[in-house]
């Protein structure tokens, strides 16, 4: 008479015990197909934002805004500037400098309205491309009157503000200032009440910063 082995209490054990087994074996491969799927099939650098995300899939991201030139009016003599550029990864919009700041000194020669300094600033920005960032800038010169310094306010700000000359762009893309972007700041295309007015051109670029 024909036996069937699975009748065997053995056998049945280590049937089950298989299945078992293979039922693990195919949720630990689902699970590690499943997490590649979502962070993007790959991280090269090791930060945890996926390749397909990243700014710069082999190290930290940056973004250089280099100033192109400075139009101003006329001066009767040679004047020192200040232009401060802050930087915010987490697209904050208060205008308190409280992220990265980028701090630029400058002369602008008397009788001329062109000023082109060759100067740049290198913000580290966070790897992921999907997130806003917002950066604020504002212009200044100080004076010495009656041995106290005094700061007078430039105007680069596009809009009619007569309390502030300084202004905040906020939810910009990072991955669109990395590939190549021309930013204008106008001060003088408004009618508020600031005596002194300049247009700023800054040209913003990818660069890798390599950790020391």
């Amino acid at each position: 008479m024909e036996s069937n082995v699975f009748e065997d209490k053995s056998v049945r054990l280590v049937v089950a015990s298989a299945m078992i087994l293979g039922i693990l074996i195919g949720l630990s491969i689902a699970d590690i197909v499943f997490d590649d799927y979502q962070t993007g099939l790959g991280d090269k650098d090791g930060d945890n934002v996926p390749d397909i995300s990243d700014l710069e899939p082999d190290g930290d991201a940056g973004i250089r805004f280099t100033l192109v030139e400075i139009i101003h009016q006329e001066l009767q003599s040679d004047t020192n500037l200040t232009l401060v550029l802050g930087y915010n990864d987490n697209g904050d919009s208060e205008g308190m400098l409280n992220g990265q700041v980028c701090v630029l000194n400058l002369t602008i020669m008397e009788n001329t309205s062109v000023t082109r300094p060759s100067h740049n600033c290198v913000f580290q920005v966070a790897d992921y491309a999907l997130r806003s960032v917002s950066f604020e800038y504002r212009l200044f010169e100080e004076k010495i009157i009656n041995h106290e310094i005094i700061r007078e306010n430039w105007d680069i700000f596009a809009g009619n503000d007569n309390e502030n000359p300084w202004g905040t762009n906020t939810t910009v893309d990072p991955a669109f200032l990395s590939v190549g972007s021309t930013i204008l700041l106008d001060g003088m295309s408004d009618n508020d009440d600031w005596e002194n007015n300049a247009r700023v051109i800054w040209y913003t670029n990818s660069v890798e910063i390599f950790a020391d």
